[in-house]
This record gives structure tokens, sequence and C-alpha cells, in this order.
């Protein structure tokens, strides 16, 4: 059919150009990217460094503060706040993940900053 066949030329010259943009280096793929900020215990914040990273994030600055209660002899109370760049799709379920982390004291934020060149 008619309609059939156009979509079969159209599906074709699609992936004809692409295979040529690839070849010739010249292929762009953009993926979402998020500001996350993340309060954590300050004893957790080397778990969560680690995890950004290998979540292909890109640190951007660790705050440490206290919440307000004047410090405790444990240091229960001092939280540390992260802020980062992730790909939105590395960040997908990581409410699960920050909580195994944290042992459930970790909160975050994420908000959507713009498109980047996939890496990789």
């Amino acid at each position: 059919t008619l309609p059939g066949a156009m979509r079969a030329a159209a599906a074709n010259a699609v992936t004809t150009l692409l295979e040529t943009l690839a070849k010739d280096g010249r292929l762009l793929v953009l993926e979402p990217k998020m500001n996350v900020e993340i309060s954590v215990p300050r004893e957790k914040v080397g778990f969560v460094l680690s995890d950004l990273t290998a979540r292909r994030g890109v640190v951007d600055d660790v705050a440490m503060g206290d919440d307000g209660a004047g410090g405790s002899a444990g240091g229960d109370h001092i939280k540390a706040l992260v802020k980062a760049e992730v790909p939105l799709v590395e960040i997908l379920g990581y409410a699960n993940s920050l909580r195994s982390l944290t042992g459930g004291e970790g909160a975050f934020s994420a908000e959507y900053k713009g498109h980047a060149p996939k890496e990789g």
C-alpha cells in the first residue's frame, strides 16, 4: 500500500542519514540534565559522592552545616548539602538508593537544567 511504502521509505531515509552522520562524527545525542541538591548526614557524604560519580554526576559544591540544634557531642545533627548535575536517566529511582546509602536520613530535590551532549 502507498502509506506503508511511504513509511518504509521515510524510515530508510532517516536511518541512512543517521548512519552517515555517525560515520562523519557529526551525530550529537542530547540528554536531559538535572540540578540536584542532596541533604545527608556528614558521615555519609563520601558514600553519596561516590554514588553520584558512578551515575555520571558532576559535583558542583559540598557545604557542611548544622541543623540549628547547636551540634551534639556525636555530631548527629551536622548535615552536608551536596549540589550536583546529573543526567535524568541516572537519577530515576534515586530516592530508594539515597535511603539505602544514608539509612533513611538523606533527602534530595531535582530541577531540570537543560539538555547537554551525552558522553560516550
